[in-house]
This record gives structure tokens, sequence and C-alpha cells, in this order.
């Protein structure tokens, strides 16, 4: 289940529980939780907005699939792309686990 889903549920759950237990408090922990759920839905929005895949990710997979492992230069050439985006969609697809990067002869290839 995705966490600020389950945290929304929790804050949700502990208001309701709150409010019934203490109706005297059910105003100010109802105004606690929307803001509890607003701030949850804050940390949601920006995670979506910053970890979307670079727009070279996919034709990256697709030319290291076609043709096996590469280095960073050939795969600048055959992307016809920038090398810091090239580099950048190579780091997020390595942090995600997609690629593989190892050593030989002292190059750095690229792999799925």
């Amino acid at each position: 289940m995705n966490r600020y889903l389950l945290a929304a549920i929790v804050v949700a759950a502990f208001t309701a529980a709150l409010s019934v237990v203490f109706p005297r408090l059910a105003p100010i922990a109802m105004r606690i939780g929307v803001v509890a759920l607003i701030i949850i839905a804050g940390f949601w929005v920006y995670e979506y907005l910053t970890t979307r895949p670079p727009r070279l990710a996919g034709r990256i997979l697709a030319l290291l699939r076609s043709r096996g492992p590469m280095t960073l230069r050939e795969i600048v050439l055959e992307a016809g792309a920038d090398y810091q985006e090239v580099e950048e969609a190579l780091r997020y697809l390595l942090e995600r686990g997609v690629v593989r990067r190892y050593l030989r002869d002292n190059v750095e290839y690229y792999d799925i």
C-alpha cells in the first residue's frame, strides 16, 4: 500500500477515534486532522513531481535492449541527446535497478 495513503488512513482513523472518545475535542481534532491530511497531500504531490522518469529513459532502455551493453559515449551518440541528459536518465535507471553498470577493460558499460 502506498505510504501516503496509509498515513492518510491513520490520520483519519485517529481523528475519528479522538472525536468519538472526547466529543468536546472534536472540532479541534477535525481541524488538526484536516491540516495533517493537507500536509500529507503536499508530500505526495512533491514526490510525484520530482520522481518522474527523465524523457530519455525509455529511449535508453530500448537502445540497451536492442544493442546490448553500451558505453556512455555510445549511448549519447545513438540517442542524439545532450551528455547531461543521458547521464541523468542513466542515473535514474541505475537507482531503480533497471540498468546495471560494470567495468570491462577500465571502461564503464551499461546493460539491462
